[in-house]
């Protein structure tokens, strides 16, 4: 094997320990967050996304954490600004981390049906996307399944890959569990990190 071979083959052997060091750290923080399942799909223009995750608090609390979404610090929002509320329902602006680093600002209603345990969502007067979701809230005991079921319409082509957009959409909700971890303060509940600990 000659030497511009052996250097193609290095950098190459660099870059998918890189990408597959990146994937263990991004499905640690996911399993640390308490995802449990996903499956994102892409479909013409719509992209459907279905998640299970679980968080160690009763269902009302995690209902009330969600339901107060403009308390929210997420690292996909930069800005939150509530526009009208109702005893069952409000409507929020968002700007939001999007692909390729550009910010999206996503004015979004949400609906709130306490006895059914769900809230549901949807954006209005964005020309970029439509997007649609619906959380889900099962009791567990003390804990509290979430089912998130989302499907995004781009009316816009955004000219980067599908994979970077699947991240964003991943991305995202890993950080609503997050945040929804920070808010109930769970966050004192996860195991500490493997760091380098000297024998």
């Amino acid at each position: 094997m000659n030497r511009t071979y052996k250097v193609v083959f290095v950098v190459l052997v660099i870059a998918a320990a890189g990408y597959a060091g990146w994937r263990i750290y991004e499905s640690r923080r996911a399993s640390k967050a308490g995802l449990l399942s996903e499956n994102i799909v892409h479909n013409g223009n719509d992209w459907t996304a279905d998640f299970t995750a679980m968080l160690p608090a009763p269902e009302s609390e995690v209902f009330n954490a969600v339901r107060n979404i403009e308390n929210s610090h997420s690292d996909q929002i930069r800005n939150i600004r509530m526009l009208s509320q109702t005893d069952t329902s409000k409507t929020v602006e968002f700007e939001m981390n999007g692909p390729g680093g550009q910010t999206i600002t996503v004015q979004m209603v949400f609906q709130y049906d306490q006895a059914a345990r769900r809230i549901s969502y949807h954006t209005v007067d964005t020309p970029a996307l439509n997007m649609k979701a619906e959380y889900q809230f099962d009791p567990q005991g003390s804990s509290t399944l979430i089912s998130y079921h989302q499907v995004t319409t781009m009316t816009q082509q955004l000219p980067v890959p599908d994979g970077v957009i699947k991240e964003a959409i991943r991305s995202t909700f890993v950080s609503q569990l997050e945040d929804l971890k920070r808010t109930l303060n769970l966050a004192s509940s996860e195991e500490p990190d493997e760091s380098n600990d000297e024998p």
